[in-house]
């Protein structure tokens, strides 16, 4: 009985885990793949990106070495052995554990450079991040253009096959030129082998978002669904700075490393002053009662030039990680000035085509077009108008990408969303 319930139980089991198996996976099923929007590209890099973990490795290697940078060096254990012949066998064994002590705040200096390096290590973990969700981005812009773009030349497709219809019954009727048949032909090919040029381009994108992603070439995405939206009021660059010498992972490396160069420093003026050495033990003696030895030393800085020469390495660390924070902040600036810069003028770009532009084409094709249907109008004029709706969707989805690819780079600059 007791066997046959244990079998019931295991086999409930087993149905149970599989159950779960079998619903986690339709879970993941139901969720599809990644893609529709960009949060979930910038996620799944988080977790993925190999750049990005082996960042994160680093950061963990120098927390573990900063637990042991002010720890005490290990122990040294010295045996003395002494033997004499003075009218019979005597002999001495000193058994000594000695101990240094550094002095002077040493260890604290120590630890502190430690920790700084900790610090410096999470920046370049951060800006490596940043650099990859600004890629991310950058890439899923250009994947949501072309995708688009491919809906758009479906739609001129249809325009042209409409075109070419309506100039094959003109010529049917006697009221057009086979030479406007052929042109009319020749410009509904021109879409197909726009369609399969702009398929090659979103094919590059998604490939570019896999890689950055850890993910193969091929590996399925999902449809973008939208871009991120564009602030209605962009702040002013002194923001931004000020946003930039908190957020910024490169920054944050650099003041780290300065805090790091300066622990050293000091550390190197304190050379200077001795470290001593306390240690003690046994004494087994011939023929006497065992006895105890303690012993203090102070070492002795005398390589003054060693110690010089050191100050002047760790001082000039310091100059050196002082300028390449100040350089840092420097190309900062310039970039953010130009990204916001390019920013505005492609918002303003967008705003024109969108409220000018694109009516202006659309109804000019749609008038056009209708025209050209019911016998009327010139088929070039038709052709041009058709022309100028296609390279006016075109261009805002360029303008589109120029925005999230100048709101990308401020953010990557910054530190955050914008």
């Amino acid at each position: 009985m007791a066997t046959r319930r244990n079998r019931d139980a295991a086999g409930r089991l087993l149905l149970a885990a599989a159950a779960l198996i079998v619903s986690s996976g339709a879970a993941r099923a139901a969720e599809g793949p990644p893609g529709a929007t960009v949060e979930s590209l910038l996620a799944l890099g988080e977790r993925l990106n190999p750049a990005v973990r082996a960042a994160g490795l680093d950061t963990t290697a120098a927390a573990a070495q900063a637990e042991a940078a002010g720890a005490l060096d290990d122990p040294v254990l010295t045996e003395n052995y002494q033997n004499y012949h003075s009218g019979g066998l005597f002999s001495m064994n000193f058994i000594t554990i000695s101990q240094t002590f550094p002095l002077w705040g040493k260890r604290d200096l120590r630890h502190r450079a430690a920790l700084s390096e900790v610090d410096a290590a999470r920046g370049r973990e951060r800006a490596a991040q940043d650099e990859l969700d600004a890629q991310i981005k950058i890439a899923f812009a250009r994947y949501y253009a072309f995708t688009r773009a491919l809906v758009v030349n479906r739609q001129i497709q249809t325009l042209a096959r409409k075109m070419r219809q309506a100039t094959m019954v003109r010529y049917g009727q006697g009221d057009g030129a086979q030479s406007g048949v052929i042109q009319a032909q020749e410009e509904e090919t021109n879409t197909v082998i726009e369609a399969s040029r702009l398929e090659a381009e979103r094919e590059s994108a998604a490939a570019q978002l896999n890689a950055l992603l850890a993910r193969p070439p091929g590996a399925p995405l999902a449809e973008p669904m939208r871009l991120r939206p564009i602030p209605a009021v962009l702040p002013r660059v002194e923001s931004l700075l000020d946003r930039a010498r908190s957020g910024n992972g490169a920054v944050h490396a650099n003041s780290a490393a300065i805090d790091e160069a300066e622990s050293r420093r000091r550390l190197a003026e304190r050379a200077w002053y001795p470290d001593v050495t306390v240690g003690g033990g046994p004494v087994v003696q011939t023929n006497a009662p065992t006895g105890f030895s303690a012993m203090v030393s102070l070492s002795i800085p005398v390589q003054f030039g060693a110690k010089r020469a050191d100050e002047d390495a760790q001082t000039a660390r310091l100059d050196a990680a002082e300028r390449r924070r100040d350089g840092t902040m420097a190309t900062i600036q310039a970039a953010l000035a130009e990204a916001l810069a390019r920013l505005k003028a492609a918002r303003d770009v967008e705003s024109l085509l969108r409220r000018q532009r694109m009516p202006q084409a659309d109804a000019l094709s749609r008038t056009t077009l209708a025209s050209y249907s019911q016998g009327h109008g010139d088929l070039a004029a038709a052709i041009a108008a058709e022309h100028q709706m296609h390279d006016t969707e075109l261009e805002l989805l360029r303008t589109e990408t120029d925005e999230q690819t100048e709101l990308a780079t401020i953010e990557r600059l910054i530190g955050g969303d914008l």
